[in-house]
């Protein structure tokens, strides 16, 4: 029986993907997300004032990025 050598392994290419979203950004996006889905829950319940404050929330975290 003849044992062959396990040849080294090497990494895996790091290419950056242009689809993914950079980590400095992710959390002006995650919030920006989130007050865009509030406001739609404020408009979808008539809460307009509310829902006009989370989407001037979401605008200003799309304007950070």
């Amino acid at each position: 029986m003849t044992i062959t050598a396990i040849t080294e392994r090497k990494p895996a290419p790091t290419t950056a993907n242009p689809a993914t979203i950079p980590t400095d950004r992710l959390a002006a996006v995650l919030a920006a997300f989130n007050a865009a889905n509030l406001a739609s829950s404020y408009i979808e319940r008539g809460n307009f004032t509310a829902a006009r404050h989370k989407l001037v929330q979401a605008l200003e975290s799309v304007n950070q990025l």
